[in-house]
């Protein structure tokens, strides 16, 4: 299988999703035969797909999109398994925190020493934008406007996408420039604090989940994704056009999803028990 080649001219996606991308074809197609990939129909893709037992129906349907994608791009348009389908389920409800729990992570920090500099900027910024983890680790110097107050970032699907944040959040990041140790206005704006290499996903996610511990909660760098349209939508009442805008969603789809949750607490005064037992007067 050629699938660096095929990662590398048939899609410009960020080196996050090419590893995802990777893994799953690999682990998909190993132990398929080359001239069998040619004629591999839709059931047995799905049959090979589904004999991998750690995969839940998310990474199911991404490597069946992944799979189809290369075997497109390998053998053509009329490959036989490209009308493979794996109908989707609604997953169960994401983690996700509350506008305390925000208050409590940005008090956490300790912003008179480097590492507590850069994580509390971090953070503001996360809330702020839902920058994914890839995007937070890639994200450059050069190309963040505290001016402004906006970014330029590669996103998932990589293109550059435009971010905003507040005032309050580039004061932080302009206290945190001062104790990194690139002075030149270049290179990643976060990183890592001995070394002064830029931060990698895995990097992330353990700094993150050790903002968690400090506050008593499990915590991955997702969660500021969900959280943010969370946040959004209960106190500021934002709408769904404004929150596809500052999250870079391409449909309303993903906000549906990380709101459900919230739009249902709202409608709590709407239950009938409560309705029924409340003397009259």
């Amino acid at each position: 299988m050629d699938i660096q080649n095929f990662l590398a001219s048939a899609f410009p996606y960020a080196e996050s999703s090419k590893r995802t991308y990777q893994d799953v074809i690999t682990k998909t197609l190993q132990n398929v035969p080359q001239l069998g990939l040619s004629t591999l129909d839709p059931s047995q893709l799905i049959n090979l797909i589904k004999s991998i037992p750690t995969w839940g129906n998310n990474r199911q349907c991404l490597a069946l999109h992944a799979c189809k994608k290369y075997l497109a791009w390998a053998y053509g348009a009329n490959h036989p398994a490209l009308t493979a389908k794996i109908k989707r389920q609604v997953g169960k409800e994401q983690r996700a925190f509350d506008h305390q729990t925000a208050l409590q992570l940005l008090a956490s920090f300790n912003p008179h020493e480097p590492k507590g500099a850069r994580d509390l900027a971090m953070c503001a910024l996360l809330l702020d934008t839902g920058l994914r983890a890839s995007e937070i680790c890639t994200l450059q110097q050069a190309h963040t406007d505290t001016h402004n107050l906006s970014l330029q970032v590669i996103t998932k699907g990589g293109q550059w996408e435009i971010a905003i944040f507040t005032p309050q959040t580039a004061l932080h990041i302009e206290h945190w420039k001062a104790y990194r140790k690139i002075k030149d206005g270049q290179g990643f704006l976060f990183h890592n604090i001995r070394t002064g290499k830029g931060l990698t996903p895995e990097g992330l996610y353990q700094i993150i989940k050790d903002w968690g511990k400090e506050i008593n909660i499990v915590l991955g760098p997702h969660d500021f994704r969900r959280s943010m349209a969370g946040i959004a939508t209960i106190m500021n009442n934002t709408p769904e056009r404004t929150l596809m805008d500052l999250g870079r969603w391409k449909s309303t789809d993903m906000i549906k999803k990380y709101t459900r949750h919230l739009r249902l607490e709202q409608s709590r005064k709407h239950l009938v028990t409560d309705a029924i037992m409340k003397p009259k007067a």
